[in-house]
């Protein structure tokens, strides 16, 4: 991706996030197919059989699954510029589990996005969610200039307790100490994700070669805007056509959001 694109996306990174529309999937159910050996975790979807392993037809985001032996491999494969740009600023998460209840508790996001990685500069993101005007200063677009730049230098780690999430970031050497493998292509246009998931147990998902669900997120940041009152909105919101004095909620809303989820049988 060209400087100038790195700048002008961070330039306009919360006006055009509050244009994004939010959407969801109920979960499907599938079987696993298994592959013939093992697949080379780099990235591209050259090793894959689309149309055998495709777990969903979209013009937005495709997702393929498949098994070998103890491993469960995994590829997203983003195909439009909206959910491109969502999530190179919010990132893509991956969770896995063998409980429905549990599905959500442990994930794994990468691209971790230019605003999560905003959360290691814990006073920086505390104004970047609650001051509107946080993203016009200099300093701080020179900041998400370099986060964003910075994308796929760490994993970030989701972990929920009492159903709130709590963010980490690790270098992926550590994950694949376990035998995970993560990897992106840096040279498509838009932004892959491959995984190869150990499913022995052995991983941080815990997870064993039962019965799976996956799902895949772009979870936005909670905004807390201040606001004296529902009045105007500043000439920038207006720039994007957004409503005058329209409430901070109708605008969480109108965040792009995924929530994809598929219940894996594993023959």
């Amino acid at each position: 991706m060209s400087k100038l694109f790195k700048k002008c996306a961070v330039l306009t990174l919360v006006p055009i996030s509050f244009l994004f529309l939010w959407s969801c999937s109920s979960t499907e159910q599938l079987t696993l197919q298994e592959v013939e050996g093992p697949i080379e975790v780099d990235g591209s979807l050259s090793s894959w059989n689309t149309d055998t392993f495709r777990l969903n037809t979209s013009d937005e985001i495709q997702y393929h699954a498949t098994l070998y032996e103890d491993f469960l491999y995994v590829f997203v494969d983003v195909r439009n510029p909206i959910a491109d740009r969502a999530i190179r600023q919010m990132g893509l998460i991956v969770y896995l589990s063998n409980s429905r209840d549990d599905r959500n508790k442990v994930g794994i996001g990468y691209p971790a996005g230019s605003f999560n990685l905003l959360r290691e500069y814990p006073n920086a993101y505390n104004e970047f969610i609650t001051d509107e005007e946080w993203g016009q200063k200099p300093e701080n677009i020179e900041l998400m200039n370099d986060l964003s730049e910075d994308l796929f230098s760490k994993v970030m780690i989701v972990e929920r307790y009492d159903d709130r999430p709590e963010h980490g970031f690790v270098d992926k050497s550590q994950l694949e100490i376990d035998g995970m493998e993560i990897a992106t292509d840096e040279d498509r246009r838009y932004v892959s994700l491959e995984m190869k998931i150990p499913i022995d147990g052995s991983s941080i998902y815990n997870v064993t070669k039962n019965d799976l669900w996956i799902g895949f997120a772009v979870e936005p940041p909670s905004f807390r805007i201040r606001h004296d009152s529902n009045s105007n909105l500043s000439r920038q919101d207006r720039r994007y056509g957004q409503t005058r004095g329209m409430p901070r909620q109708t605008r969480q809303r109108q965040l792009y959001s995924k929530n994809d989820w598929f219940k894996l049988s594993v023959n």
